[in-house]
């Protein structure tokens, strides 16, 4: 399962069962071509949306970016026996102090995007239709406002494979890389260098290599208990 973030979603969760690989492309709630408008409580909705697509589908890999990488973890600590594996990109586990400013800017900035960036507005458009705006505040305030933050104790207590992937530009995510994987030394930790948020994006064929090799090495360990 890919899971995009709050800015792109048409393809934004796919579900991988192995390398092989079975793709099932489901669109978050308010996003594409999803029936499901976004809720006030759009994360915990979004969650529980994304947990009945898996269970009427089974058992898999998710990859998640950003608001995605948050639901993947979420889902991976809630629902473990339905998760072989997790991939998160552009994640942090919560906010640090000095960002929730920088936070709040984005959100008025991107509350207003029609008239900051009138190209932006118009992709919103194009992949989401007339709803977008109603979904982009509602998923803007959960994730300035109210971040779905896992905590230390969250994290040494993950039961599945995980693979944490940020890019190597943006100081708080190589910090959070390093907070996962002190926490718990199973995790599987790395950079991508020089990309920012979206190093699946901006180098993909790096980004491939390293998944690919983690689900690979998942699925012979999990063999390997059986």
């Amino acid at each position: 399962m890919y899971i995009r973030g709050g800015d792109d979603n048409r393809n934004s969760l796919f579900f991988t069962r192995v390398y092989g690989y079975d793709c099932i492309l489901i669109d978050l709630p308010g996003h594409g071509n999803a029936a499901v408008d976004a809720s006030h409580d759009y994360f915990e909705d979004a969650l529980k949306y994304v947990v009945t697509q898996i269970k009427n589908k089974g058992e898999g890999f998710i990859i998640g970016l950003s608001l995605g990488a948050s639901l993947a973890m979420h889902i991976a600590l809630r629902e473990p026996d339905l998760v072989k594996g997790v991939v998160l990109t552009g994640y942090a586990p919560f906010i640090p102090e000095e960002l929730k400013g920088v936070m709040e800017k984005q959100y008025e900035y991107f509350l207003n995007i029609e008239e900051n960036d009138r190209d932006i507005a118009a992709h919103f458009m194009s992949l989401h239709g007339e709803k977008w705006k109603a979904t982009l505040k509602k998923v803007l305030h959960i994730m300035t406002f109210h971040y779905p933050a896992v905590t230390q104790a969250d994290i040494e207590q993950i039961k599945v494979p995980v693979l944490v992937l940020n890019g190597s530009s943006e100081w708080h995510e190589v910090e959070a890389v390093t907070f996962l994987k002190q926490a718990n030394h199973k995790i599987n930790a790395g950079l991508v260098p020089f990309t920012g948020h979206t190093a699946n994006i901006e180098e993909p064929g790096v980004y491939n290599g390293i998944v690919r090799r983690f689900l690979e090495e998942s699925q012979e360990s999990a063999h390997l208990l059986t």
